[in-house]
């Protein structure tokens, strides 16, 4: 039985060594060779590059585009240590006999972020966003050759959102500045930037769009892209067909916790990084242009009642005495539409283009002034240091005295204003020049008490003054149920529009 069962386990042993031999050695089951599989590759390319000559072209000239602009790419590492105190713990036995152990020193961490940045100048200049490098102790460049060079802020802008920076490298080439403003919407553009990490990384697309406002109360006119862009591209160049920067990646958009591209990319306008650059170079800071009128943009009722064809423009509520405006003989109710011959959308578009013009230039502006189209000119002066300043201290509506009793007999939603003269006690938070009446009450729940407050100055009725409460009561007379009412009132030290319908 032994023998048997030996003679059995001995037989199997062989058979499977012989069939680990045929596997191993490429046999077959009969024992012959594998015979190799047949390979015919293909002879050569389907297209002859004659036939796609501009292809091949397209090709080229992308490829040499690139080689010629990248090392003018940087990555920007910035860094801060954060030190935050540890919790408690539990207590040891060996903590009440080494009080030493008891005392924890805050603990440190380092936060960084990641960026890009284009090299702009032979000195060093290297231009990004501020959001890379905001609240940030320190500063790395890495350039494309593997060189890392500590970096030192010259200046930066958070308006702007543009920071400038400098190292100390050799054999560095900047790129040049190209005109934003003569960008087309259609033309083709090239990212390049360190999205994720991933350094020299570059993408192409064209431009979707320009004037974007990519926050609601932004003062930068974006140039829209849909070049791929994401995190870490921001600071990294937008660049035409001739290498030359026509814009400043800075945002997307994106619908997700994890801010992923969704096709829309912002870029900051080059003109506008240029501009920024230069004056932190020069003055270190920012020096802004000043109009000095107080504008509000169009409405569909404001430019119906102004006879404005649609709501570009910008309408003048008042101009501050001795400015730029007031020299240049700019007025109340005046409808700004073009500044330098170019169409002027709403107040921000003026905004940033007097931000952005030359100190001392004289620009031209183009006026609707009570149906007739103007022509002034007006020297650009440096915003004074206080503009902020004086918007925030705005005093709010004062309290006055009841006034008089209802102006008049009226079916007008103006009837239900009461006004008076000007009290004293509300002359200190108004603007010198203010002459109207001053609203003593408004019937709670009407039309008018929508619109008007307590404290407001009426010093126009359908563009007709109103320095008396007489000449207010004849205003209101002369308004039938149906008639709308455009009132130009001062509230604190803000002039503005309303319309009662």
């Amino acid at each position: 039985m032994r023998r048997s069962f030996f003679i059995l386990l001995l037989c199997a042993l062989l058979g499977y060594g012989f069939y680990r031999y045929n596997q191993l050695s490429g046999s077959g089951i009969g024992g012959g060779r594998r015979v190799p599989e047949r390979y015919t590759p293909a002879t050569g390319p389907k297209i002859d590059l004659k036939d796609v000559q501009v292809l091949s072209a397209l090709d080229s000239e992308y490829a040499r585009l690139v080689e010629a602009v990248v090392p003018s790419v940087v990555s920007i590492t910035s860094s801060t240590t954060v030190r935050s105190q540890q919790r408690g713990r539990m207590l040891s036995p060996l903590d009440y006999f080494m009080p030493d152990r008891r005392l924890r020193p805050p603990r440190q961490r380092e936060e960084s972020s990641l960026g890009s940045g284009v090299i702009v100048s032979r000195e060093g200049h290297i231009l990004t966003n501020n959001h890379v490098i905001e609240n940030k102790e320190r500063i790395t460049v890495q350039l494309t050759d593997g060189r890392e060079e500590p970096a030192q802020l010259i200046g930066s802008d958070e308006e702007t959102d543009i920071a400038v920076l400098k190292i100390n490298a050799r054999n560095i080439e900047p790129l040049p500045f190209g005109d934003s403003d003569g960008v087309r919407v259609g033309q083709m553009v090239f990212a390049i930037g360190n999205p994720f990490g991933l350094q020299e990384t570059v993408t192409q697309g064209i431009v979707s769009a320009k004037g974007r406002r990519a926050g609601g109360d932004s003062r930068v006119e974006f140039l829209q892209t849909d070049a791929a862009v994401n995190q870490g591209n921001s600071g990294g160049p937008l660049l035409n067909l001739r290498g030359e920067i026509v814009g400043i990646n800075s945002a997307i958009y994106s619908n997700t916790e994890e801010g992923s591209w969704l096709g829309i990319s912002f870029a900051i306008p080059s003109n506008t990084a240029r501009r920024t650059l230069e004056s932190l170079l020069k003055n270190g800071r920012v020096v802004r242009g000043y109009l000095g009128v107080h504008m509000e943009s169009l409405t569909p009722i404001t430019a119906r009642e102004f006879g404005v064809p649609d709501q570009a423009g910008a309408l003048v509520r008042d101009v501050a005495p001795g400015s730029p405006a007031d020299k240049a003989g700019l007025k109340a109710n005046d409808i700004i539409r073009t500044f330098n011959g170019q169409k002027v959308a709403d107040i921000l578009a003026l905004r940033s283009r007097v931000a952005e013009a030359d100190l001392n230039a004289k620009v031209e502006l183009g006026v609707m002034r009570a149906g007739q189209l103007l022509t002034l000119h007006a020297a650009i002066e440096e915003a004074p240091a206080d503009l902020g300043l004086s918007r925030l201290q705005q005093s709010p509506n004062p309290r006055v005295p009841r006034g008089p009793r209802g102006n008049a007999t009226s079916s007008h939603p103006l009837a239900a204003v009461q006004v008076g003269e000007i009290p004293g006690s509300l002359r200190d938070a108004l603007p010198e020049n203010v002459e109207g009446v001053a609203v003593y009450q408004v019937q709670p729940g009407s039309v008018a008490g929508d619109k008007l407050q307590v404290g407001d100055v009426i010093e126009e009725v359908n563009r007709r003054p109103v320095t008396t409460p007489e000449a207010f009561e004849q205003a209101v007379r002369a308004l039938g149920p149906e008639d709308r009412a455009l009132l130009h009132i001062c509230r604190g030290r803000s002039r503005t529009f309303l319309v009662v319908p």
